[in-house]
């Protein structure tokens, strides 16, 4: 098979435990463009905390967002497809949340990131995240404005009950865990694997030819929607098991190894 079109994961898959893109990664990345394939990023960031990694890694557009929210033509600066959630769904969400204080909420409005107050978790992760969240102490005064998502970040059991108490709300949602200790709460239907095929129909790729790489359960979707789906070794075992391939980890090249195998020497 050749595949035209390779779209990655950022923590965890394009980068290092360091945060950091690996020569080997980007040699074998300019390599696999030189040749015609595009490699396309697939995130939960927003596009203000993801550029950097674009950039470094000289990704091609479209740049997938928000766990799949947004579709971004950073190239053009066009937006080519964006999901809100609906008020009343944000609203049920904030409710439930104001039982549970001690979590790290960040709630994602337009293009902008806030949470309810300054805690040393939402410090690290603004620090992590090359992010800049506002403290606005009550998220129902930004109802009005573009709600994308939230996402929560604290001890698994805690998240875990969140997700039980958002569900028996009735809020309609999708709901992934996209590392263990961070629970994102998404509009209805929006998925990496969802705009994955939307990317795929906009480049004129078929599906079969697209290889997806991803290493938490937010990518699941993706890695099963594409010809190849491939998890990397430090992914949880629920992803390895839906995976057609695991590579190695991110602390050893694992994208590189990929790139190598199905793009650049598919033959070997």
């Amino acid at each position: 098979m050749t595949y035209r079109l390779v779209v990655a994961d950022i923590d965890g898959t394009l980068t290092t435990s360091a945060q950091e893109i690996s020569p080997r990664v980007r040699r074998a990345v300019r390599l696999a463009q030189r040749r015609g394939v595009r490699v396309c990023l697939a995130t939960g960031r927003t596009w203000h905390s993801g550029r950097r990694y674009f950039e470094r890694l000289g990704a091609d557009a479209p740049a997938i967002l928000y766990n799949g929210g947004l579709i971004y033509d950073f190239a053009r600066d066009v937006v080519l497809y964006r999901r809100s959630m609906a008020a009343r769904q944000a609203r049920r969400v904030i409710e439930v949340l104001d039982a549970f204080p001690d979590l790290a909420a960040h709630f994602y409005v337009g293009d902008e990131i806030f949470v309810r107050w300054r805690t040393p978790l939402v410090d690290a992760n603004a620090r992590h995240d090359h992010i800049s969240p506002r403290p606005v102490g009550d998220f129902r005064t930004l109802l009005d404005g573009r709600p994308m998502k939230f996402r929560v970040l604290g001890p698994r059991p805690r998240l875990a009950a969140l997700h039980r108490r958002i569900r028996r709300s009735g809020g309609p949602g999708t709901f992934v865990f996209s590392e263990r200790e961070s629970l994102e709460v998404l509009p209805p239907g929006i998925s990496k694997g969802v705009a994955l095929r939307q990317v795929a129909r906009h480049l004129r790729i078929p599906l079969r030819e697209v290889v997806a790489v991803g290493n938490e359960l937010n990518d699941l979707e993706m890695i099963q929607a594409a010809g190849l789906g491939v998890a990397m070794g430090n992914a949880p075992a629920a992803l390895r098991r839906a995976a057609d391939v695991v590579a190695p980890t991110n602390d050893e090249d694992g994208l590189a190894e990929v790139v190598q195998r199905f793009v650049l020497d598919p033959a070997r």
